[in-house]
């Protein structure tokens, strides 16, 4: 069995997360599991929400735009690199 490493992705509204998101594309990612040409990790469980209705989505992207923005890249597509800011390795990390 090969072990896989996923971190999560940064859900801050800071550029580094989804800080360029709207409530057209939250929803839309919620709904498809997709974020433009690229598909959401597994780990996210998107599935659960795709069914909840438009003003709950919007709550929790409300929810989310309400917690302080933490500057933390993070890339799941990218091989693991050293990450000062959290002290691990994960795609991105060098550029933390």
């Amino acid at each position: 069995m090969v072990r896989v490493m996923v971190f999560t992705s940064n859900i801050t509204s800071d550029p580094s997360g989804i800080g360029y998101y709207d409530d057209a594309m939250f929803i839309r990612v919620m709904r498809t599991g997709n974020v433009g040409a690229r598909i959401l990790n597994p780990t996210m469980p998107w599935y659960w929400y795709k069914d909840m209705s438009d003003e709950d989505l919007k709550s929790i992207f409300a929810a989310l735009r309400a917690e302080p923005p933490v500057n933390h890249i993070i890339d799941n597509t990218e091989p693991p690199t050293w990450c000062p800011r959290c002290r691990q390795n994960h795609g991105g990390g060098d550029r933390n």
